[in-house]
């Protein structure tokens, strides 16, 4: 998945389960908000007095840091 402004934050939330974690740090309790389904990144990180460029730079280096599911591992 290509992480962008535009992006809904279920949409994150569903392609890495594992980012929950990411947004409770900064605290952005996304995956308990009723307005996760239709919030993009870039409205999320204005509600939460962030800026979304460097927002997608934190989670995206956050996401490096994660496993490699091994489904993905075999299809190389």
């Amino acid at each position: 998945m290509i992480i962008n402004k535009n992006s809904t934050i279920n949409e994150i939330l569903s392609a890495y389960p594992d980012s929950k974690r990411f947004f409770n740090e900064r605290d952005m309790a996304c995956s308990s908000c009723f307005a996760v389904n239709f919030d993009t990144l870039e409205k999320g990180a204005l509600m939460h007095g962030l800026e979304v460029n460097v927002l997608i730079e934190q989670l995206e280096d956050f996401l490096k840091t994660l496993p490699t599911p091994i489904a993905s591992q075999q299809h190389k």
